[in-house]
């Protein structure tokens, strides 16, 4: 009489006996598992059992599951691991194998626990030929963002996007974003060893497009204007003049008002020649200061609205053709004043 013709009761209570011997050994050698564990253990998995052969291999898998987790033997790990791959799930299945494989042997294993070992080695191999794959493809990403990608409810790396993932065969939602932007949603299907490429095209939120710091500390600004020197200059020429000019006009209208009691009918004689020569130089250097004044004040003027911009360089990179051009281009303005009056040069 082999094992499999015995009756189901009876199969039932020699693999719990078979489970009893495996944990009786179990619970020295392993602090922590107690008592109480390595009898939930062995309830579990004799209700796993149970449901398997009444057809509820998803109430199956939560038993196994919770009776792997409790009791952590080979006897556990593989029949948890048999259920994934009759649930067409060989990435979770091949793995609860490999994990069989390094539980470590306990003192008077049985040889039921061995050939669980084997078996697992053995389904761990023919699980890797059933994968399926997905490579996710994202574009639209504005530089130094990161997306969003979650793939059947789990967020997937950023370093691994672009790569190959192993999936189970069949159905697979993915959602993909950046920041608040608009959500792209892909639902695929994949056969037992296919590989598939998904395109995730993505657009970018109102603020996702705001100046943030992301990442390795890039950031993006908006561009401002340079500390402008000249223009400074030319303002504090310019009041510098306009002051001196009204000085000297000052003391020259006072000249002028002490010729006036003396001079007839604008004819001054050779006593008021000194101090009209006096008024007419004072007159000359407050027209002259007021026009050096009125030049350098335009000169800053020009300065602030011919200066270029520039984006901050505090952790930041900007390098777009246009903004090349204009950090490239150079500009001059001066001005000159001469016998023949007051003019300006420059360079743009």
């Amino acid at each position: 009489m082999t094992f499999s013709s015995l009756p189901r009761n009876l199969r039932v209570a020699a693999v719990g006996m078979v489970f009893i011997a495996v944990t009786g050994h179990a619970a020295p050698a392993s602090a922590q598992r107690g008592a109480s564990d390595i009898a939930s253990a062995r309830q579990l998995y004799n209700e796993g059992i149970d449901l398997r052969e009444k057809g509820d291999l998803r109430g199956a898998l939560e038993k196994f599951r919770a009776a792997h987790a409790l009791g952590n033997t080979p006897l556990t790990g593989i029949e948890l691991c048999k259920l994934h791959a009759l649930l067409s799930q060989p990435v979770e299945a091949r793995e609860v194998c490999l994990g069989v494989g390094r539980i470590p042997p306990l003192v008077g294993e049985t040889s039921r626990s061995a050939d669980a070992r084997r078996d697992a080695a053995r389904v761990a191999d023919e699980m890797t030929s059933k994968f399926s794959s997905v490579r996710l493809q994202v574009s639209g990403v504005p530089v130094g963002f990161e997306p969003t990608v979650i793939v059947d409810g789990a967020l997937i790396p950023n370093a691994a996007l672009g790569e190959l993932r192993a999936v189970n065969p069949g159905h697979h939602d993915i959602v993909a974003r950046i920041g608040d932007g608009r959500e792209t949603r892909v639902a695929i299907e994949v056969a037992s060893g296919e590989s598939k490429t998904v395109s995730l095209p993505l657009v970018a939120g109102p603020s996702s497009l705001a100046p943030v710091a992301v990442g390795s500390g890039a950031r993006v600004d908006e561009p401002r204007r340079r500390p402008n020197g000249l223009a400074t200059a030319g303002f504090v020429a310019g009041g510098v003049g306009v002051a001196a000019g009204i000085v000297t006009g000052l003391v020259a209208l006072s000249a002028k008002s002490s010729l006036a009691s003396t001079c007839t009918s604008k004819i001054c004689g050779p006593e008021d020649y000194d101090a009209l020569d006096s008024a007419k130089r004072w007159g000359t250097v407050s027209t002259v200061t007021f026009i050096l004044g009125g030049a350098s004040a335009l000169m800053g003027l020009v300065a602030i609205f011919v200066a270029p911009t520039q984006a901050s360089q505090s952790n930041s990179r900007i390098l777009p053709r246009d903004a090349d051009a204009r950090s490239a281009a150079k500009v001059s303005v001066g001005a000159s004043v001469g016998l023949g009056g007051v003019g300006f040069h420059g360079a743009f």
